[in-house]
C-alpha cells in the first residue's frame, strides 16, 4: 500500500476530528470577509467530501458595508447568536480565523474545540488540547488554508463561495500586497477564474450610510501625526470595526510606518495596528501595546486587539496603550493634528 501524502494525512485528521456531525463552526467576533468565507468553505468541504453537516454561528456585529454585502449575498448560511450552553448535539466545534484564548471570540473558558484553522500569531497554549490544530502565521488568509484542503479533497467551490473566498483573501492581503505567501498567490489566481464578477462589484461598491462619512471625518480630525507614526483615538464608536477601517486608510500616508487606531464600543475598547510592508511586524507590535486583561493578535502588517472595560474608566487604558505604542515606535516629540 502506498504511503499517504501529507495532504491525505491532514484530510484524515480533519475528518476524524469533525466526527459524524453536525459540526458547530465559529469564528471571531464581528467577523470579516476572510472569516465568513473560510467558515462557509469549511462547511462545504465537510459536506461535499464526507457528508458531514455543519452549523455556522457568529457573534457580534457585521456592519462594514462590504462585509454586510458579502454576508447577505454570498454567505447567508451564517447565523447570528450566542454559543449554546449545551454542545452535546454537536460532534465537534470548529474555530476558523481565531483560536481559543485569543480574546476575540466567545468560546467559553474550559471548552476546547476539536478543530482550529487560523493564520494569526501568537499560537495559543490551549491549542495543545485541540485534535486538529492548523495555525500558519506565514499564510496571508485563512481561506487559503481551507482552499488547499478543498483542492486536496477534490471539492470545487461554486461561484458564490469562490467569490467570497477571493474577496476574503484579497482584503486580508490587500490585493496580495501584504503578508502574502506563495500559497496565497496560487489560491488567488485559482479562485480568480471561478468568481462571479457582478457580485464582487456589488460587494466592493456597497452603499455607505451618512454616519460612515461622519465617523471618518471625526477620525481624521482625531488623528495625531508623529515622526513616523499616527495615532487616532476615535472615542465612542457606532461600530466596532471602525479602527480597522481607519487604520487601513491612515497607513497610506507617505511618512507613516505604523498606525494605531482605537475606540470604544459597548464597553469594549478595540484597537487596530497597521504597519508598512517590510517594516515592523504588526503582530509582535500589538503584543507590546496591549494592556491586561486584553487580548491581541495579528501577523505581517495588520493586527488588532480588544480590552473589556469591566467597569473601569476608558481614558487611562487609552492613554497607556498610546504611551506604549509611541515608546515602542521611538517617538519622542509631540504629535500634530492631521487635519
Amino acid at each position: 500500500m502506498p504511503a499517504k501524502t501529507p495532504e491525505q494525512n491532514i484530510l484524515n485528521r480533519l475528518k476524524n476530528a469533525a466526527g459524524t456531525g453536525p459540526v458547530l463552526i465559529l469564528t471571531h467576533d464581528n467577523p470579516d470577509p476572510d472569516a465568513l468565507a473560510a467558515g462557509k468553505a469549511l462547511a462545504t468541504l465537510l459536506n461535499d467530501a464526507w457528508g458531514i453537516p455543519s452549523r455556522l454561528l457568529y457573534s457580534g456585529l457585521v456592519l462594514r458595508a462590504e462585509n454586510r454585502a458579502l454576508l447577505d449575498l454570498l454567505t447567508p448560511q451564517w447565523q447570528p447568536g450566542e454559543i449554546p450552553a449545551d454542545l452535546t448535539p454537536y460532534s465537534s466545534v470548529a474555530m476558523v480565523d481565531t483560536q481559543p484564548g485569543a480574546g476575540n471570540n466567545r468560546l467559553p473558558a474550559g471548552v476546547a474545540p476539536q478543530i482550529v484553522i487560523d493564520h494569526h500569531h501568537p499560537m495559543r497554549e490551549l491549542l495543545e488540547d485541540v485534535a486538529f490544530a492548523e495555525v500558519h502565521p506565514e499564510i496571508g488568509a485563512t481561506v487559503t488554508m481551507v482552499d488547499q484542503y478543498m483542492e486536496a479533497a477534490g471539492v470545487k467551490p461554486d461561484s458564490d463561495l469562490a467569490t467570497a473566498m477571493f474577496y476574503g483573501l484579497k482584503t486580508d492581503t490587500r490585493g496580495l500586497s501584504r503578508g502574502t505567501s506563495d500559497a496565497d498567490i496560487t489560491v488567488y489566481l485559482r479562485l480568480l477564474g471561478q468568481i462571479d464578477h457582478s457580485k464582487l462589484i456589488q460587494i466592493e461598491q456597497a452603499g455607505l450610510p451618512q454616519e460612515y462619512f461622519q465617523a471618518f471625518y471625526q477620525g481624521l480630525q482625531a488623528a495625531q501625526i508623529y515622526d513616523h507614526s499616527i495615532v487616532a483615538n476615535l472615542g465612542t464608536m457606532h461600530r466596532p470595526d471602525l479602527p480597522a477601517e481607519m487604520a487601513d486608510l491612515l497607513i497610506r500616508l507617505d511618512k507613516a510606518r505604523a498606525v494605531l487606531c482605537l475606540g470604544l464600543h459597548n464597553e469594549i475598547l478595540y484597537l487596530s495596528i497597521r504597519t508598512k510592508p517590510l517594516g515592523r511586524d504588526a503582530g509582535l507590535l500589538v503584543q507590546k501595546v496591549i494592556v491586561d486583561p486584553g487580548k491581541a493578535g495579528g501577523h505581517g502588517t495588520m493586527a488588532g486587539g480588544q480590552v473589556s472595560l469591566a467597569g473601569r474608566e476608558a481614558a487611562p487604558l487609552v492613554a497607556e496603550i498610546i504611551r506604549r505604542f509611541l515608546r515602542v515606535m521611538g517617538e519622542t516629540e509631540e504629535g500634530e493634528n492631521l487635519c
